[in-house]
């Protein structure tokens, strides 16, 4: 337990942690302490000296950023001296800082312009001239900088080297004629530059993008949640007259640490695109020409309905975006399995797919949790590419807490230079090395009492299957010498609380990756650790949503496979009985399409002829009896479909995302629809109603309320009460967190990468 200290600031006591800042400290009791320079994620320098504060018995004003409460420390904040300090710091702040607040893009959310008008004087005894620099200077296509204003917090530069780990902004010049820039010979292509706006406490730093387009408080502020990645990061959708103009930070520390890629900040220019589809079409006379709502889901309506009653539900089929909500995906295979009676739906181009030995496909632990994982294992992921944010927190934890980062895969990656020596491997050769380690690990390393515990009925199958991985042979297939294989696995055998993270099959994951991480996580006991166990990383921002919604051939709602007990349950609660054969992958349905047996294709949000084989694709979907598109835009798919129907942005639609650490967050519309459709969930209900459904939803929250009956895992949540941070659900695994696991000392580790190259 943490040894707690009493402080004492102005008048008010608190018991805090030893080591606490003074400013943090403050917070607790409910004073305010300004502040310029400090920010609680970045290392605190008292460069600014705003936060100068008196210390009893202590001669001279402190900086209460840098100073740490000890026992019995008592703390004026609103003496007269700490008054005319503040005064005094404030002046010379803006002895040449531009007073341009009319048309700073910082106006009206500026904490120097706050801090001024709450602690300044009303008057500066500076009457030069200010300075003048040539203006802006664009440090990157996104960020532009106005040098007259910054006041060197350093904010920035120190966001970068020890966040993003990336030292391409550096200070120029020094004294009086110090600046913020780029360092020589680099360039500022940080995915994470957005941030240093966000962060920079003056106008110094600005969009591109938003540079004078709105002003502060014209915004709406809509929270929702970035939909580029499966991360889930929280967001403010700032809007003006129905157009989306900037997205901003909304931290949920479990999440993104109150970060966002830049990817997800200033990805939103779609929302705004005149080319958005925002009429339905019909093809008539071999064209596509708009028609109205109603009559292109007639004609929807009309079509399904023939073709199911002629050919049957084994001849249409349906692929849906994993970017739709858990509502608009739920609704999507309700509607194929009780009114059209197929089990042919997707969520992408995707092969045959099986769940892996664990029981379900989805995290056993949380993002904030990889922070107390002593070794996080990255087996073929590219995270700093596929889930920015996510590489953010294991830079954390390998700089702060200490955590060793083992990457094994074929692409060099910022991950991958985490302190630890890059495992390369050749392309596709993650897997035989899992399996040579988890040979290791039953053969020689782990108690066979200890072992069948941990892989239950799987024990004697494991065993058999990875005999076949003998250490020269994973050498022969992946490149890594015995003796670095050797030294990971005596890591693992001594270290269950490991997270071991890798792509899924959809993701592009090699064959085989996906049972040989699971595996692997069960013999070392990480599905029980905290801050450990299985992170299988989906690549859209709803992969996970989209498998727990039964979007999937092989899977019902809550990834149940279709037996007896499950069927029942769903005939109880839709009134249908879901067809018990197993449909077809989305891929299986381009194959169906170009042998002439798929009569009808519904795709929602997806493109398949902007993929790999597009002659192929258009060859099959040409012999499609009829195809439906429903998505924002005409593409290339679209403009071959029989019908068209508009479909809605994530700034446009409300409903929830379920996150990859199986967090359910709520998305709100921020802007109205672009044209007279209505949204996708109230497409689908009025299609399944025009075939007969009788469906009764008034809002998607009534959807999510049912989602909570049809998907056990999702027992306990209702959409009324999810709060801004979301709800965790179930995992069907244990979870409850068991003991820590005491430190050892460790000897092994790995030898330098050139000697993967030695015999």
């Amino acid at each position: 337990m943490t040894d707690l200290i009493k402080v004492t600031i102005d008048g008010r006591e608190a018991m805090v942690p030893k080591g606490t800042l003074i400013t943090e400290a403050a917070k607790q009791v409910g004073v305010e302490i300004p502040v310029f320079c400090y920010h609680e994620k970045m290392h605190p320098v008292g460069a600014c000296r705003m936060c100068l504060v008196e210390i009893e018995k202590v001669p001279r004003l402190q900086t209460a950023c840098t100073t740490p409460v000890t026992d019995g420390m008592v703390v004026r904040t609103n003496t007269p001296t700490v008054d005319k300090a503040r005064k005094g710091v404030l002046e010379f702040l803006l002895c040449n800082h531009p007073l341009d607040c009319p048309v700073c893009d910082k106006g009206g959310e500026c904490p120097l312009q706050d801090t001024t008008f709450k602690y300044g004087a009303d008057r500066s005894r500076f009457v030069e001239e200010k300075r003048h620099f040539v203006k802006p200077i664009r440090l990157s296509p996104l960020v532009v900088l106005d040098r007259e204003r910054c006041i060197m917090c350093t904010r920035c530069v120190r966001f970068v080297k020890e966040v993003a780990g990336d030292e391409s902004l550096t200070l120029l010049e020094r004294g009086a004629c110090s600046e913020v820039g780029v360092a020589p010979g680099r360039v500022f292509d940080s995915p994470f530059s957005g941030n240093t706006i966000e962060i920079c406490p003056v106008g110094a730093l600005t969009s591109a993008k938003f540079r004078f387009r709105a002003r502060a408080w014209e915004l709406k502020k809509t929270p929702s949640l970035c939909a580029q990645c499966s991360v889930g990061c929280n967001v403010s959708v700032e809007s003006r007259d129905g157009v989306v103009h900037r997205l901003m930070s909304r931290e949920n520390t479990d999440v993104d640490d109150g970060w966002l890629c830049d990817r997800g900040r200033f990805a939103y220019d779609f929302v705004n695109s005149p080319d958005r589809v925002t009429l339905p079409m019909v093809r008539k006379g071999g064209k596509l020409v708009p028609v109205s709502w109603q009559e292109a889901v007639g004609s929807v309506i009309r079509r399904l309905g023939q073709i199911g009653r002629t050919a049957g539900g084994e001849r249409l089929g349906g692929i849906i975006s994993p970017t739709a909500t858990n509502e608009e995906l739920y609704l999507f295979q309700k509607l194929f399995r009780t009114q059209l009676q197929s089990n042919s739906v997707d969520h992408g181009l995707h092969g045959d797919y099986t769940l892996p030995e664990t029981g379900i496909d989805a995290p056993s632990g949380s993002i904030a949790g990889l922070e107390s994982a002593k070794v996080i294992l990255v087996a073929g992921a590219n995270v700093y590419q596929d889930q920015p944010v996510l590489a953010l927190r294991l830079r954390k934890a390998a700089t702060k807490k200490g955590a060793r980062v083992v990457v094994i895969g074929s692409q060099d990656t910022p991950v991958a230079k985490l302190g630890s020596p890059w495992l390369r491997v050749t392309d596709g050769a993650e897997p035989a090395v899992l399996n040579g380690i988890l040979r290791l690990l039953l053969t020689e390393l782990l108690p066979a009492d200890v072992a069948r515990e941990r892989l239950g009925d799987l024990y004697d199958t494991v065993n058999r299957y990875v005999s076949e991985y003998p250490p020269e042979r994973v050498r022969e297939l992946s490149g890594i010498p015995e003796t670095t294989l050797r030294e990971l696995a005596h890591l693992l055998a001594e270290t269950p609380r490991t997270a071991i993270l890798f792509p899924r099959p959809s993701a592009g994951a090699p064959a085989g990756l996906q049972e040989a991480c699971a595996r692997l996580s069960m013999a070392v006991g990480a599905l029980k650790e905290p801050g450990a166990g299985l992170f299988p990383l989906g690549l859209a921002s709803n992969s996970q949503g989209a498998l727990d919604m039964g979007v999937s051939p092989r899977l019902l709602p809550g990834q149940r496979k279709p037996v007896s007990a499950t069927l029942d349950a769903l005939e109880g609660l839709w009134g249908s009985r879901p067809p018990e054969t197993t449909g077809l992958s989305g891929l299986r349905m381009i194959d169906a399409a170009a042998a002439g047996q798929l009569s009808a294709l519904y795709l929602i949000g997806v493109d398949p002829l902007a993929g790999a084989d597009a002659g192929r694709v258009r060859e099959a979907l040409s012999k499609v009896e009829f195809l439906v598109v429903q998505d924002s835009f005409l593409t290339e798919t679209a403009q071959i479909a029989h019908v068209v129907l508009p479909s809605a942005t994530f700034a446009e639609k409300d409903g929830t995302f379920t996150n990859l650490e199986r967090r359910v967050q709520r998305l709100r519309a921020a802007v109205p629809l672009p044209g007279p459709f209505s949204s996708d969930w109230e497409t689908l209900v009025a299609i399944a109603n025009g075939l007969g459904a009788g469906w009764s939803y008034r809002s998607v929250s009534e959807v999510f309320d049912e989602i909570a009956l049809a998907a056990p895992i999702y027992t306990g949540i209702s959409y009324a009460n999810l709060r801004s941070e979301g709800s965790r659900c179930q995992y069907l695994a244990a979870e409850q967190p068991a003991e820590p696991s005491r430190p050892r000392e460790r000897k092994l580790w790995y030898r330098p990468r050139e000697s993967q190259s030695e015999s």
